[in-house]
């Protein structure tokens, strides 16, 4: 038989009375139970140095869940009934159980391959009782109490073994063993260092003492007293009961799809059936835009709500953006026990900070969910206001300020020790959008000797300007929520943003523009041409050099960007032949330079938007064999070998690929979540347009799929049931593919837009230095910025809008 022992351990999945209290020592943690019982505890540094009070705390609560159990002569009235701690432990187990069995009947389509793969991973667990492959892993026995006594009692210091990993330990290996130790129960100075034969890694073991365990076994037994201030979990009130679908009341009874009728090659009409798409609905409130629709597909009692709250005062400097952050932070490790229960429960949250404001994102069992909205929206305001009391009368809260301010900034650095292709692309990024702002200008806000250092009062309030001050306010109900409940959404929204504020104008509104990459010519015009011609050998004019962070980095890396322009002189066919040419590319590319040229394991050539609404071309290479320069030549080497292999395709092949691509924009979504994300981020892609233009195409991949849908040359029937008139034949198309590829690829092309990014690994650095100076070589942020000066900018206009 297989036991869950979930069964018996109720207890430890509802936690956070204990570790919140941790959390208020400055620790952060990771709790899983996993075969027979194990705890994992994630700590900040100075966490660590606590280790011994918080294993303390460990034995002393699972002593008070030992003193909360009936005594085994108790009679099963007085099991079943209420102690004189809080709800009984078979209450948490069915609480539990009840958790389970929620998940597992309304659980939605994921990867059939996954699927398939876990499935037959169970077999062998669940070999006698194959009947019980699905729901094997949820189903709980009934609570017996012996049992779990029995249990409880194999949690004892005897049976421990602690593991401690400290990457600050390795400080210490060469430490004198005789020198004083800041632990007590965990003292391990008079062991001695050992090497593990297979890695080489360093540990030192030793058994624990017997008096600390006689301690850690003492709690609650009249020795030692439970620390006051644990106490066992609350019954969650999160747990949905209603799982009636609002699709079957009577007054929701609407179709979820619409028919679009177009005409094919041969005059005939043709008829495509799509899912309806959200609806704007009506606002009392100027600046707040609220789009829903009712689930009617996928009939499943879940609701999603996503809002983005659009600010201008987020992203105006590194500062501002930095201090967003860290409230982000401070609010996210804060609602750990505000939110713990809801979790549990199914219902999940995320609170994001972007550029262009804050965006909030709940998804659950509908009954629930607005629940959770008004308490993180409460919460919102009133940490704000806490945090604004500074750090003598909210010590807890400094601390969290001061631990998300140590890990934002550990984070921001990492990103400089990224492997060397990232730091090519961010830098191209950095030249070809508009107001992005440098990793450095980031990492100087919060360095500890900051010339104006960061404070919690301060974080408060540019928090507060732009979440509750000049704000505007997207969002999507959908799912199993009918008109009424995301009006009263959109009421909770106004009363917890808009009211302390008031709209913020179309003037205001954050806007991100593309940058212009410059010609052959233009960059001649720029950088004096002669010049130009004597300092380079490479046939791209502007090239961005950058020395790897890390003075252990053996690997090299460029990145091509081939820039073709914006939504508004492409159009929906220039997006659709790059989309199609990218698609091509990759494969092209990774067979020429990494099957056959050995240059790399990694290679990409795939379509890049900018956040303006610019479109390109990016082919990068990462190696550790070969320079930046050389593989900027292998690169256009392999542009021409991929127009040859353009030239020379058959139709029938350029047929297939457009095939391929319509296929992946008409993949169907799986599951209700996987449409919310679809019709979210179309609602996205509108953000930063003005009222006039702020009109989502769902049907966008749609509109692109029929494009791409070719009809037959050779007779008067299609390739396809569902053409548009203007499809192309292959050959048609084949024909725009080349024009296309010689006004923006080809090196010879005075068209050609394009940019090299280079990133030398340690080996390189001679050449690296070598360039500084040169026209046409951006070897710093202050250059980039320099050559921002003459670049102009890219209308914003998306095509669909065209």
């Amino acid at each position: 038989c297989i036991y869950n022992y979930d069964s018996y351990f109720p207890f430890f999945d509802n936690i956070p009375p204990l570790f919140s209290f941790i959390a208020r020592k400055t620790v952060t943690l990771d709790v899983s139970d996993f075969s027979m019982f194990s705890i994992t505890v994630s700590l900040t540094p100075k966490g660590m140095n606590e280790r011994d009070k918080i294993i303390d705390l460990i034995f002393q609560y699972i002593s008070l869940i030992k003193q909360s159990l009936p005594s085994p002569a108790a009679s099963e009235e007085e099991k079943g009934g209420e102690n004189h701690h809080t709800p009984v432990l078979k209450e948490y187990h069915d609480e539990i159980r009840r958790i389970g069995q929620i998940n597992f009947d309304f659980s939605e389509n994921g990867d059939p391959t996954s699927f398939a793969s876990g499935m037959a991973r169970r077999l062998f667990k669940y070999e006698e009782n194959p009947q019980e492959i699905l729901i094997g892993p949820i189903l709980m026995e009934n609570l017996d109490f012996d049992i779990t006594q029995k249990l409880l009692e194999l949690l004892h210091p005897s049976n421990a073994l602690i593991t401690i990993t400290d990457p600050d330990a390795a400080a210490a290996i060469d430490v004198d063993s005789n020198d004083s130790s800041m632990y007590q129960d965990t003292d391990l100075m008079d062991s001695s260092w050992q090497q593990e034969k297979w890695y080489g890694a360093k540990y030192r073991q030793k058994e624990i003492d017997p008096q600390v365990m006689e301690k850690w076994a003492s709690y609650g037994s009249g020795k030692l007293s439970i620390d006051s201030r644990l106490k066992l979990p609350e019954l969650n009130k999160f747990i949905a009961t209603d799982f009636s679908l609002r699709c079957d009341d009577d007054d929701n009874r609407d179709t979820d799809s619409i028919t679009i009728t177009s005409t094919n090659g041969d005059d005939t009409n043709v008829a495509t059936t799509m899912p309806t798409p959200p609806k704007l609905l009506p606002q009392d409130l100027p600046g707040v835009r609220m789009h829903h629709k009712m689930d009617t597909t996928y009939r499943v009692p879940k609701t999603f709500i996503k809002i983005h709250l659009t600010s201008p005062n987020v992203y105006k400097s590194p500062r501002s953006m930095t201090l967003n952050r860290l409230y982000e932070k401070v609010l996210n490790d804060d609602l750990t026990s505000f939110v713990y229960d809801a979790r549990l429960a199914g219902c999940h949250y995320r609170v994001a900070c972007t550029p262009t404001g804050f965006r909030i994102s709940l998804s659950g069992y509908s009954e629930k969910l607005t629940d959770l909205l008004d308490v993180l929206t409460s919460r919102m305001l009133s940490l704000a206001e806490e945090m604004l009391e500074g750090p003598a009368a909210r010590p807890a809260l400094y601390q969290m300020f001061q631990k998300a301010q140590q890990n934002l900034l550990r984070q921001t650095k990492n990103i400089r020790l990224d492997k060397p292709y990232s730091t090519a692309v961010y830098n191209s990024r950095l030249l070809f959008e508009d107001k992005i702002w440098n990793i450095q200008r980031y990492i100087d806000e919060m360095e500890e000797d900051a010339y104006n250092p960061l404070t919690m009062e301060e974080c408060a309030k540019v928090a507060e300007e732009c979440l509750f001050g000049r704000v505007k306010v997207e969002s999507l109900c959908m799912g199993n929520i009918d008109e009424q409940s995301a009006k009263e959404v959109g009421k909770v929204i106004e009363d917890h943003f808009l009211k302390l504020g008031r709209p913020l104008s179309e003037d205001e509104t954050p806007v991100f523009k593309s940058l212009k990459i410059p010609t052959k010519s233009e960059a001649k015009a720029i950088l004096g041409g002669s010049v130009v011609e004597e300092a380079q050998s490479s046939k791209i004019p502007i090239i961005i050099e950058e020395l790897a962070f890390s003075e252990k980095e053996e690997n090299n890396a460029v990145e091509v960007l081939l820039q073709v322009g914006c939504g508004l002189t492409l159009g929906q066919e220039g997006v659709a032949l790059l989309a199609l040419l990218g698609n091509m590319a990759y494969n092209s590319a990774f067979s020429q330079l990494r099957t056959k040229e050995q240059l790399g394991y990694l290679v990409s050539a795939t379509t890049r938007t900018g956040s303006g609404g610019g479109y390109a071309l990016s082919v990068g290479v990462q190696s550790s064999t070969t320079l930046p320069a050389e593989l900027e030549n292998r690169i256009e080497a392999w542009l021409l070998t991929f127009h040859k292999e353009l030239v020379e395709m058959s139709e029938e092949r350029i047929a297939m690929e457009a095939a391929a691509v319509v296929a992946q924009l008409r993949e169907r979504d799986m599951k209700l979540s996987d449409e919310v994300g679809s019709y979210w981020g179309e609602i996205m892609l509108t953000e930063t347009l003005s009222e006039k233009l702020k009109q989502p195409a769902f049907d966008r991949k749609e509109r692109m799929a029929k494009f791409l849908t070719l009809r037959d040359g050779n007779t008067n029937g299609d390739l396809h049931a569902n053409v548009d008139e203007q499809s192309f034949t292959p050959a048609e198309l084949k024909q725009k593919m080349i024009d296309f590829f010689d006004r923006h690829f080809s090196a010879e092309s005075p068209e050609r837009r394009a940019i090299s990014s280079r990133v030398y690994g340690q080996k390189g650095k001679s050449i690296y230095l070598d360039n500084i100076g040169k026209p046409g070589y951006l070897s710093n942020y202050d250059d980039i910025r320099h050559m921002q000066q003459f670049m102009s900018s890219w209308p914003a206009i998306p095509y669909w809008l065209i």
